[in-house]
């Protein structure tokens, strides 16, 4: 009773626009101070939330996307992306996800993502007479890619919480990064098929030359950061501020596109975001220290042990009630929410961590393809100006590919979850 009572308060003030991070907060006290618990531990509690070393990559791979974006490297990555795949039937969506993965290895989260490719991208395809709920479709479900493919702030969110390695995190999404660009490529040059889109122009070795000649100091920057991760270099902590250091460098000195008055920018912008990441971060780890002082996750796990289901079935049922939550909270809420609840069922049925992580994450993006809270949607809407119902359905062929990505993680995790850790020792 207690559990579907913090799940409807917490449903009730989020569906009355009670900012998140207070939301959980409020719920925490209340639950806390029924239980006559002393209110310095919650003060504790919101403390120790953002209290781990791994947490400082945040803001700063926050920073390193924001100066990436504002330095106008999409422009180069879409030359270069233009060039290895313009030539295919539809070529403006595959350059636009094939752009969409290169720009995660820099970003982190899939909302930078989704502005500096869907700004350039989706005007340039409308032109070309994609029609614009295609065009915001692929743009929305290519962006998923940026928290797939390290470095990826929601896996530092989710490691730090579950005390998982994030260099061993970061490895894992690389195949299952990959796997879900080449489905959207190919569900995409499919329908272009179909519906009869412009080839760009012939495979020219030459221009590819050139392009990625232009665009290389900006693919440095994900060979640096993981790189130096799976070499074993330096800490993900300590890649996030050489991402940063990097990207002024690029910006400023090799590419001359980012003024101070930009810089300044980038710093206010990342600081926003950061402050409301780390406050929803702390608020959620006091959630789950009152899940745990009610023993909420004993509820759940006692009927899971009923059941005598397996670990492909348990991560089912898990994926089915993640989307489903991701239908209606962030990213970071619906993670913070559901995962403690599900964490001891995890370790009775000797699930790997690192494949229960990589599952959260895939039910992370989908959730965010997903109205009414699918926080791609509306940005792409707001660019291609389209309705986000449209846009939904457009969206189902590229959402069916991310569920496959997301069954083959479920049934084969030892070649794409485990193997590239493994490769490095992680």
């Amino acid at each position: 009773m207690i559990l579907l009572v913090i799940l409807l308060a917490l449903l009730t003030l989020i569906g009355l626009a009670m900012p998140i991070a207070f939301a959980l907060t409020l719920v925490s006290i209340c639950v806390l101070a029924y239980s006559g618990v002393d209110m310095l531990v919650l003060v504790q509690r919101l403390y120790r939330g953002t209290e781990s070393f791994p947490l400082l990559a945040v803001p700063l791979f926050i920073l390193a996307g924001q100066i990436m974006n504002h330095s106008g490297i999409s422009a180069r990555l879409i030359d270069l992306a233009r060039a290895l795949v313009g030539a295919i039937r539809g070529g403006l969506a595959a350059v636009n996800i094939l752009t969409s993965m290169f720009f995660a290895g820099m970003s982190g989260t899939s909302m930078s993502d989704t502005a500096a490719v869907g700004g350039v991208m989706i005007p340039q395809m409308i032109k070309r007479g994609y029609s614009a709920p295609f065009t915001a479709a692929v743009t929305a479900s290519s962006s998923t890619i940026g928290i797939i493919i390290p470095p990826s702030v929601p896996m530092v969110l989710l490691s730090a919480y579950m005390g998982l390695s994030t260099g061993a995190l970061f490895a894992a999404g690389l195949i299952a990064g990959a796997l879900t660009a080449v489905g959207l490529i190919a569900m995409a040059w499919w329908i272009s098929v179909k519906r009869q889109y412009p080839i760009e122009a012939a495979f020219s070795l030459g221009e590819l030359g050139k392009t990625f000649v232009t665009a290389l100091p900006a693919l440095l920057m994900p060979v640096i950061i993981l790189g130096g991760i799976l070499g074993g270099i330096f800490t993900p902590t300590e890649a996030s501020a050489v991402a940063v250091a990097y990207g002024i460098v690029a910006g400023m000195l090799l590419y001359r596109s980012l003024s101070l008055r930009m810089l300044y920018r980038a710093l206010v912008e990342s600081a926003v975001l950061t402050g409301a990441v780390m406050f929803v971060t702390a608020a959620a780890h006091t959630l789950g220290y009152t899940f745990t002082y009610q023993s909420l996750g004993q509820l759940v796990l006692g009927p899971i042990a009923a059941l005598d289901m397996g670990p492909i079935g348990f991560l089912l049922i898990l994926s089915l009630v993640l989307i489903i939550a991701g239908t209606f909270l962030d990213g970071i809420a619906m993670m913070f929410i559901v995962v403690p609840l599900f964490l001891p069922s995890v370790q009775l049925l000797g699930i790997d961590p690192l494949q229960f992580a990589m599952v959260v994450i895939l039910c992370w993006g989908i959730g965010q393809q997903t109205p009414p809270v699918g926080a791609a949607l509306f940005i792409t809407s707001v660019i291609a100006k389209v309705d986000v119902i449209r846009i939904t359905y457009a969206n189902l062929p590229f959402i069916a590919v991310m569920l496959l990505v997301l069954l083959a993680v479920i049934v084969w995790p030892e070649g794409i979850v485990m193997s590239v850790p493994r490769w490095f020792g992680l």
